[in-house]
């Protein structure tokens, strides 16, 4: 399959509404298995205080850096300018809904009393990171560009902003991989309509004789 092709971002799209419903199921109930095993051990990797390393790192997932990120993938992305409006929705919709499902979940964070599930960093980071790999994938790069560039994205803001939020005792690891679920959601649902439309606009028009037949039947 290739980067256009609809199927594969409408399996992407499924899969990870279903993984972020489960977790959100999950989360409604409290911690999940593996969630305060992997606290304790960033926690003993990384200390009471994280360093600065990691509250930079952290920043990727802000508008600080997602709104320079997106001006500068519609720079590099004809397509995505092509239908800019599409783009800039995935990327507001899913932190809007990332904050609403927050409170319908109910869970708190490790400290503090704050709702936790989903992480928004990692919605928004998730949802940038899919979209820009759907983006690239069909702009006007080579093989070796357009895999350097995505492994830069998808390491230090998808990997990366997951990992500060925990190291900084923000988020459960469910919270952080609920967050990825609902971004590469969002953006996967996005890539899925706009692939399909432009495999509609595409496909080769039917045989005039088949459409005789139809019109006398």
């Amino acid at each position: 399959m290739t980067s256009s092709d609809p199927a594969r971002w409408r399996a992407l799209c499924l899969g990870a509404l279903a993984l972020f419903l489960v977790l959100s199921a999950g989360a409604a109930l409290g911690t999940l298995p593996g969630d305060v095993a992997v606290r304790a051990l960033v926690r003993g990797y990384v200390g009471s205080e994280a360093g600065p390393f990691f509250h930079g790192v952290n920043h990727g997932g802000t508008w600080m850096v997602l709104l320079p990120a997106t001006a500068l993938l519609f720079a590099l992305s004809p397509h995505a300018r092509r239908r800019w409006w599409l783009w800039c929705a995935v990327l507001v919709l899913a932190p809007n809904i990332e904050n609403g499902w927050k409170v319908l979940v109910g869970r708190t964070r490790p400290e503090g009393h704050a709702f936790g599930f989903p992480s928004g960093h990692a919605t928004a980071t998730a949802a940038y990171v899919v979209s820009a790999l759907y983006l690239l994938g069909r702009g006007p790069f080579g093989r070796a560009g357009r895999v350097a560039t995505s492994v830069v994205v998808v390491v230090v803001l998808g990997v990366g902003v997951g990992a500060a939020r925990l190291a900084l005792d923000a988020h459960w690891l469910s919270d952080v991989v609920g967050g990825w679920a609902l971004g590469a959601a969002c953006a996967s649902g996005a890539a899925w309509w706009d692939a399909s439309r432009e495999a509609t606009a595409h496909a080769p028009p039917a045989a005039p004789g088949r459409l005789e037949r139809r019109t006398v039947d």
